[in-house]
Order: C-alpha cells, then structure tokens, then sequence
C-alpha cells in the first residue's frame, strides 16, 4: 500500500488520507508506504511560491510514522527527477520499487515532468500494472498553503485547526534567545503564549527571526506557539 504526495506539515487533509490507506492496509494485511519529496518539488520546478517548510523532514517523519505509515520513502527532488516523465516515474518507483498493490493519492495530486502526471493517467498505469488507485477529495479549506498563510499573517487558532495541532519551531537556546533550524515558518514579530516542555510561557519574535525567551538553559528547545498577545508591539 503506497501513500504518494509532498505531505508539507502533515496537516489534517493528509492525515486523513493516511487514514484511509491505513484502513485499506488492514484489510489486505499490507503494511503502509508513504512516499514523500524533499526539498518540495516547486523549490525546484513549477511556479515560484512559498514552500517554507512547516515542519522539519524528520518531524515529517515522525508524524507519518505516528498517523499510520509503516515505512517511509523520501525521495530527493532535484531537476533530474523533475525531468522524469510521468509514466517512467510510475512503473520504477511503484511498479518496480514498491511492487504496489494500491496507491492513494489525493485527488489533485501532481507528478512527473512539468506536474503532467494526474489522478486519472495514474489510474490508467494502475490498470495496466494491477494497481488500484484511490483518489480522495481534499478537505475543504485545509491545504499547507492556507497553513503558511495563517502563520505569517498571526492566526496560530486557525493554523492550529488545519494542522490538528499548534504550530511549532525548533532551534538552539544561547543566553536566552533561540535561533531557528532551517525550519523557518514564523509569525510575524510580537509577543506570543507559547509552551515549552508542556510549561506555558511567553516569547518574543523579532523581525529578523530570533525569538526570545525567559529562563531557559542553553541548547536544543521546542517552542509551541499559542496565540499572539493582543497589542504586542512590533520592534
């Protein structure tokens, strides 16, 4: 049972979709395997947009590994793997590779050379390699592009409620400020009710990205962001 897709964030729509090859799996006694990319494809083909990360890859990892999958397969994208023709992609990596039996995807899922891949050509490769496909319907509204947005405007609520959980940054703590990995997404500066170690607290965000907080020893830290503290002011 192949899951395929980017998965930035693992929100709730692809949460929902691993539930739904989770579920297949069972009943066939197959084990899950979510396919991913990294860097996003667009980073590397397609039209230029936000892709910021949402979660790191290896919290990406960890999430699929928590929401069903069995293994997980993270392919390097780079322009020779964005040159791949769409049915070339197909038969070496679910035909050959993973001895697919069934793939979901969800619907408006993308592939191959210039995205020229779809659900329905996915379907017609599935028939001639005995694979079935399963196509499922987004959840309305909930995309990680409407994540990023949430973030970078402030709304941690409604980010929260896409991602089934708050938003999160790691880093490292040097006398008192924290310096993000590579994973970046933030909210704009201000103040914000954040958790550390399940301890409520407070963090400022300054405009080049460090975020400050109180009483914390040096080294790597987690910082679950809340909600923004009304008329924080931004330095």
């Amino acid at each position: 049972m192949v899951v395929l897709g980017v998965f930035d964030g693992l929100h709730r729509g692809h949460v929902r979709v691993l539930a739904h090859a989770r579920a297949l799996a069972d009943a066939r006694r197959r084990p899950v395997v979510l396919v991913t990319f990294d860097p996003h494809p667009a980073t590397v083909a397609g039209p230029d947009r936000d892709t910021t990360p949402i979660v790191s890859l290896a919290e990406r990892v960890r999430l699929a590994d928590r929401n069903g999958a069995d293994h997980i397969l993270v392919l390097p994208f780079d322009r020779c793997l964005a040159a791949v023709e769409p049915e070339q992609f197909a038969h070496h990596v679910l035909v050959e590779t993973l001895h697919a039996t069934a793939v979901v995807v969800g619907e408006n899922f993308r592939f191959g050379r210039g995205g020229t891949g779809d659900v329905t050509l996915l379907h017609q490769i599935g028939r001639e390699a005995r694979f079935t496909v399963h196509g499922m319907p987004l959840l309305t509204g909930c995309s990680s592009t409407q994540v990023r947005k949430l973030i970078r405007f402030g709304d941690l609520s409604g980010a929260a409620c896409l991602l089934g959980r708050p938003h999160h940054i790691e880093g490292w703590v040097v006398d008192g400020r924290i310096h993000p990995d590579s994973h970046r997404l933030l909210p704009p500066s201000g103040r914000y009710h954040v958790h550390i170690d399940d301890h409520p607290t407070v963090a400022e965000i300054e405009p080049d990205g460090t975020v400050h907080v109180a009483d914390r020893p040096d080294g790597p830290v987690t910082v679950w962001l809340v909600r923004r503290i009304e008329n924080s002011t931004r330095r």
